[in-house]
Order: C-alpha cells, then structure tokens, then sequence
C-alpha cells in the first residue's frame, strides 16, 4: 500500500511540474525583443495536459522499481538522482509530443475538421522523431530546474508517506502533493510571464 501510494502522489506532483516546465518552456522561446505572454485558455490547457502526460508515462515506472521499500524513505541524493533522470527524459518525450499538442490546438480551435484529424494525428506522430531532438533540446533548461523540483518535493512526499504517524501518512502525503503540485502550476499560469521566460 505504501509502495502504491507514493508512486501515485509521485505520479501527480511530476504531471503537475510537468504542466508548468511545458508552459514556461514555451515563454522561453519568446523573441528576445518580443514580450513574453501567457498561452490563452484553449491552448494553454492542452499544452498543459501534453507535458502533464509526458512526464506521466516516465514517472510511475520509475519511482514503483526504484523504491520497492516504502517502508523506508530514500535520501535526498536518490531523489534529486531520480530527479535528473526525470528531467532529462520528460524534456525529450515531451519535445516528441509537441507536434501532436499543435494538431489538437488547432483541432480545438476549429482549423481542422473531424474527417482530417486522423492523418494529421499520423504525420504529427512521425514528426514527433524529428521534435524529440530539437526541442527536447531547446527545452532541457527548463526541465532540469523541473527535475531539481521533484527531487525535493519527491523527496518530501517520501518521507511523509513512509511516516509512522498513520495520519501523516495517509493524509498528509496527498495534502503535500497536492499543495506542492497546485502551487506549481498556478505560478506557471499566473506568474509574471517576463520572469517566467527567465527560467528557460
């Protein structure tokens, strides 16, 4: 149960850095001279999702095999290692993803039609081994501090989670997750975006 548990709070917190390493990425790429700006909603939300998803498909493999013992928590070297790796891959899952997040942006904003989505959905896929290299690349920066974000926080939940107080564990493990993740997120999309873009 304990194994279960910290790999979904885990889980939740990476999709939630996810989130927000995706967005302030994007602000990053502002032209140097050009005002940075927040996505508007429509946008915003599926990028959001696309990066909450990459780190999604990394993250629970990784925690679930690497601390089968929850009994215990892991020290903050192992998180911030897990950490690094975190960053490393989601940045180029997610540059692989980024195609895909442009086809169902501009399918939710009505450029393409039902009929078309399909092949668009294929040839985004196979310009997703092309986007991997690039702009995982372009984004790493961002997906570094991202990751020394979840080795900490991780590191955090861990421990909560393998507290022998049962409340703390139980409860205070999700209270954690979701204020670290919640907190995250809303300075992503609330932030100033000309000290966001900073971050990238």
């Amino acid at each position: 149960m304990l194994r279960i548990r910290l790999t979904a709070s885990v889980a939740l917190y990476g999709g939630a850095l996810g989130s927000a390493a995706i967005l302030i990425s994007i602000m990053a790429r502002t032209g140097r001279f050009d005002e940075a700006g927040h996505l508007a909603f429509t946008p915003g939300l599926i990028t959001a999702i696309t990066g909450a998803i990459a780190a999604t498909l990394i993250t629970p493999l990784a925690v679930y095999h690497m601390r089968y013992n929850a009994d215990e928590p892991g020290g903050i070297l192992l998180w911030l290692a897990l950490g690094l790796g975190f960053g490393v891959a989601s940045s180029f899952v997610t540059g692989g993803l980024v195609p895909l997040n442009v086809v169902f942006i501009t399918f939710a904003e009505g450029d393409i039609k039902l009929g078309e989505l399909p092949s668009f959905v294929v040839e985004g896929a196979f310009q997703g081994i092309r986007s991997f290299f690039i702009d995982g690349a372009l984004a790493i920066y961002t997906w570094l501090l991202a990751g020394a974000l979840f080795g900490i926080g991780a590191w955090i939940i861990d421990k909560l989670n393998a507290s022998p107080n049962p409340v703390a564990s139980k409860y205070g493990t999700w209270v954690v997750t979701l204020f670290l993740g919640l907190t995250i997120v809303s300075i992503a999309v609330l932030g100033p975006p000309e000290t966001l873009r900073k971050f990238g």
